[in-house]
């Protein structure tokens, strides 16, 4: 784990680009709800069906109070845009990510299951950690740290009768901007009919923040800032 200030990036769709912004607020995942099947199972089982079915049940117990906020280190990979910004529709924020923040490893194969790990105890713990910081090297191009967040009372309340009550369609948990999550860059998208205009009125009365218009490079595959005054959006 990483202890201090990273500079680190998060894309989001055009949807609630603005809105994030007004209500300084970002999304929380949860890990039985994300894209990646392998999600905290990074692990061979072998035939060993209880073992997988005893750490699947701990998956989703720990859900119920445990998520995270997915970062990148940079905001100049194409493939970050077109999976999270909705094919560069959308924008990207440049935040200072302060406090324990963890690195991503990416894994050819899975790691053979410690059985004890179900249980609760130093198996179990070590377990996570290893589950909650390791994915397949499919998404390595992601550059992805995470920032667990531990839901309030009231929000462990919430999700619990969110789990009772399943097809409805529930509002998402959202982190607040705070010390540990300071905004202080905003990306839009080369195909994004989003404006400076509209993030300078959401950011009414918070610290100053760059405003960038992205685009194709012209010489490499990556996205870079766009420097022409008359196509800056």
């Amino acid at each position: 784990m990483f202890e201090g200030v990273k500079r680190l990036y998060y894309f989001t769709g055009p949807r609630h680009a603005v809105e994030n912004i007004k209500k300084r607020q970002l999304k929380i995942s949860f890990p039985n709800e994300v894209n990646d099947i392998f999600e905290m199972m990074p692990f061979d089982f072998g035939k060993d069906r209880a073992a997988r079915k005893a750490w699947r049940e701990a998956i989703e117990d720990f859900s119920k109070k445990t998520g995270f906020i997915s970062f990148s280190t940079s905001w100049q990979v194409p493939t970050m845009w077109g999976h999270y910004a909705d094919s560069h529709k959308g924008v990207c924020y440049g935040f200072d990510v302060r406090g324990e923040i963890g690195e991503m490893e990416y894994e050819p194969n899975f790691k053979p299951f410690d059985t004890k790990a179900p249980a609760n105890g130093k198996e179990q713990t070590d377990a996570f950690f290893y589950a909650l910081q390791t994915k397949s090297t499919h998404w390595e191009y992601e550059n992805e740290w995470r920032k667990l967040v531990i839901l309030s009372e009231c929000d462990v309340a919430k999700k619990a009768k969110q789990a009772a009550q399943k097809g409805r369609n529930w509002p998402p948990f959202f982190k607040p901007f705070g010390d540990d999550l300071i905004l202080k860059e905003i990306i839009i998208g080369t195909k994004s009919d989003k404006t400076s205009s509209d993030f300078n009125k959401a950011l009414t009365g918070y610290s100053p923040v760059s405003i960038k218009t992205a685009r194709a490079s012209f010489r490499d595959f990556k996205i870079v800032e766009q420097e022409n005054p008359k196509l800056q959006k």
